[in-house]
């Protein structure tokens, strides 16, 4: 058996089971702790929704069966630390997406005009955004969001606002509400609703996601509810 702790905060890999269902056993790293299960989400196949939906809760366990080639991953957003076990070793499983590959190193925002001469940026915009992991150009009524490989902008959720999607190039893994997509195609659109989970992850080590991005309601930047972040570890 394979142990090891997810702090808060904090989520695993996402994951791609192999060809035999593994069982996950959750606990809290204190015994003395319960925790607050409904709290804690988990991407299991096409959706992500709060762990207790998926398993069995015994005292204060929670034991999961990951499906054979299922895509799975534990973001612990509540308010203990865990312990994960895995009745076998899942470290042969596929890596899609590491939120830590870039942890260890150095961050500087992208400059924007080193990004232009690389990337074809069209005329017309009014603002830009940029950060060590994406760059945002904003026009009068959309966005272009540009997000660099390896990485995924954090799991936000609105309270004012309703958000479009259409991809113009790569192929991200999108997360809208409740479901998630894999192996996304060129133009594929997504409608975001108030208070639904939202996020972009660019599995690709080579290419540039760009997302437009279009806004119904009160657009505020602090607007944004994350409920998981793996992109806070900025140093200038």
């Amino acid at each position: 058996m394979l142990k090891f702790t997810l702090e808060t905060g904090r989520g695993t890999k996402l994951l791609q089971n192999s060809d035999s269902p593994i069982a996950l056993l959750i606990s809290p790293s204190n015994p003395t702790e319960s925790p607050q299960w409904d709290e804690i989400l988990m991407i299991m196949g096409t959706l992500i929704v709060p762990i207790n939906h998926l398993g069995r809760n015994s005292s204060n366990n929670l034991q999961i069966i990951i499906p054979p080639f299922s895509q799975y991953m534990v973001i612990n957003s509540g308010k203990i630390n865990l312990i994960l076990s895995f009745e076998s070793d899942p470290t042969n499983h596929e890596i899609l997406y590491d939120p830590y590959l870039f942890e260890k190193e150095n961050h500087k925002n992208y400059d924007p005009e080193e990004f232009k001469a690389q990337h074809t940026v069209p005329d017309g915009y009014i603002d830009i955004l940029p950060k060590w992991y994406s760059i945002k150009f904003t026009y009068p009524d959309y966005n272009y969001i540009f997000i660099s490989p390896g990485v995924g902008i954090s799991l936000q959720m609105h309270a004012m606002r309703e958000e479009h999607w259409e991809i113009l190039q790569g192929q991200p893994i999108i997360i809208a509400g409740s479901k998630i997509s894999y192996n996304t195609k060129l133009h594929s659109q997504f409608d975001i609703p108030l208070g639904a989970f939202h996020t972009v992850i660019n599995p690709s080590n080579s290419e540039w996601v760009l997302i437009k991005e279009s806004c119904r309601g009160k657009f505020d930047e602090e607007d944004i509810v994350r409920i998981f972040n793996p992109n806070h570890y900025f140093t200038e």
